[in-house]
């Protein structure tokens, strides 16, 4: 099974970044995720985003910024793990790398073509 662990940031609260041990932790910890094979994808989504539109048979491309909201997505990791108790493990891990705040995960749904 996989999760979709992401946190998010409120335009009008400021992140708080981790500390300089905080990040020497997340590395060794995210290093080890990733040469176990639990880390799927890792990464920052951007404001702005490209829309690709099908109406009346046209397809049309749009560039934006389109994502709305006071909250957004910055960082965000997909992990494999096999329980949902296993990707809450993970997770409170590297929250603790983090610092206070909070991670959210949700578990995909598809298939995994891997």
């Amino acid at each position: 099974m996989q999760f979709f662990v992401y946190f998010t940031v409120n335009e009008n609260t400021p992140m708080k970044p981790p500390t300089p041990e905080g990040m020497a932790k997340m590395g060794r910890f995210m290093k080890e995720a990733m040469e176990s094979g639990m880390v799927v994808a890792t990464g920052q989504m951007p404001r702005a985003v490209t829309e690709v539109t099908l109406k009346e048979d046209e397809i049309s491309v749009s560039d934006g910024p389109f994502i709305e909201g006071k909250e957004f997505i910055p960082g965000f990791t997909v992990i494999r793990v096999n329980s949902k108790q296993e990707a809450i493990d993970w997770t409170s891990k590297l929250r603790e790398c983090m610092g206070e705040g909070t991670l959210k995960m949700a578990q995909l749904s598809g298939t995994s073509f891997d």
